[in-house]
């Protein structure tokens, strides 16, 4: 599997979780996106604005989801699940670590995958 993108991985991942006994999952997304009052230009005003822009006025970032949560989360058997995916490169930031020690210290079962049988492979060895 190497090669293959983190969301091809992710995607099959979260097909293959959902598929277990007693396990419900969902795609967890956080990030960061703007807002702010949409503001019309015309072409070749001080600004070049080209076919499909959106110019935003008084813009402002919009966190959202929980920094360093998990890809996939949800619970399988009772128990809280989180599944952060990597490619076959990729490592975790600072913020994941951080999460991954308190989803565990908290009783939740966390699982860094590369590649869906990586995942079921966890998920099977702890205490179902």
């Amino acid at each position: 599997m190497t090669g293959r993108s983190e969301k091809a991985i992710l995607n099959d991942t979260l097909v293959a979780v959902s598929a277990l006994p007693e396990t419900i999952v969902y795609r967890n997304n956080s990030g960061q996106a703007w807002q702010g009052r949409q503001m019309h230009a015309r072409v070749g005003s001080t600004i070049t604005v080209k076919p499909g822009m959106t110019i935003l006025q008084d813009a402002r970032p919009i966190n959202f989801g929980l920094q360093g949560s998990g890809d996939i989360m949800g619970a399988t058997a009772g128990r809280p699940l989180s599944i952060e995916v990597k490619n076959a490169t990729g490592g975790q930031s600072e913020a994941q670590r951080n999460f991954e020690a308190a989803w565990a210290k908290a009783g939740g079962l966390y699982v860094l995958a590369r590649s869906p049988e990586e995942a079921l492979a966890a998920i099977r060895a702890t205490d179902r």
